[in-house]
């Protein structure tokens, strides 16, 4: 069944177009929050950005009293039926914006891969150069805090991804910040970036430096910071990356990425407030590109 232009939502995001497909109950609300939490990755017209269609992922809110999607409640593994991309619903919202989250990082992952390095990182950029730090880290060790704190001085890459291009230049994913609630159980809040005083480059960013992140509850004093050889910091970056088997020669690529940028650090931190000298070197970097 066609869908009204009114209850799409079109987004570009790590160089892709994707369009938000809503329904359900409530769908001009739903637009509404999706067009607010996702306003930096907004196509301003909603016009492709290229020949290719845009990806699609649905997003249906449901009645209260309905039972929920299997895509949105379940685990991935207990749902065959399901695939990251595909439509999600549920009847509770915050969930569904959470995994339509999820869904639109794939989406885009998917039709990326091949041609761009992709960072399971933080980015963070100089507005003026573009000189971006990508901070590489297991979900739920920083990275969100990371762009609440030392962001608002600075351009929002993403949260989540940094995709590199050949060139050095980076694809920008200012995504919502996907933020732990302690009132929430299992269900990150979806924040809008301009809500936390983030703001999308406005200069196209380009990778100035690596950095691996490694938060310790209680470490005191000042970070800790390890220089990698190239051989260490290619195999605690690999499993950090997306669909890195299928770029051509991904491992001469990170070498060269690592060369270029000065090599990869270890940072080990207790609180994300004493890597501000580290991300200020970094946006401070003149582009090796």
């Amino acid at each position: 069944m066609p869908v009204a232009a009114s209850d799409i939502v079109p987004l570009h995001v790590l160089g892709t177009d994707v369009d938000l497909h809503v329904g359900g109950h409530r769908t001009p609300h739903l637009v509404q929050v999706l067009r607010d939490r996702w306003h930096l990755c907004l196509r301003a017209d909603g016009t492709p950005t290229s020949a290719e269609p845009p990806q699609v992922v649905g997003a249906t809110l449901l009645e209260p009293d309905a039972a929920p999607g299997a895509s949105a409640t379940s685990d991935p593994a207990a749902a065959p039926g399901w695939a990251r991309g595909d439509s999600v619903s549920d009847s509770d919202e915050p969930r569904l914006l959470q995994r339509l989250t999820q869904s639109v990082t794939y989406a885009a992952i998917g039709a990326r891969s091949g041609e761009l390095l992709m960072l399971h990182a933080a980015g963070l950029a100089d507005p003026v150069t573009g000189a971006t730090a990508a901070f590489v880290a297991p979900g739920n060790t920083g990275k969100t805090t990371l762009c609440r704190t030392l962001g608002p001085a600075r351009s929002y890459v993403s949260d989540e991804t940094v995709g590199v291009r050949r060139d050095g230049t980076v694809t920008p994913y200012p995504k919502p910040l996907s933020t732990r609630r302690p009132d929430w159980a299992g269900v990150k809040d979806e924040q809008a970036p301009g809500s936390l005083g983030l703001r999308a480059p406005e200069v196209t960013p380009w990778l100035a430096g690596v950095v691996l992140l490694r938060r310790v509850e209680g470490h005191r004093g000042a970070p800790e910071v390890e220089e990698l050889d190239v051989l260490d910091a290619i195999m605690a970056i690999t499993p950090e990356s997306s669909a890195f088997m299928r770029t051509e020669r991904p491992l001469h690529w990170l070498a060269d990425v690592l060369d270029r940028t000065g090599g990869a650090r270890r940072v080990t931190y207790g609180e994300v407030g004493e890597l501000e000298p580290l991300v200020g070197e970094i946006c401070g970097r003149r582009s090796p590109w």
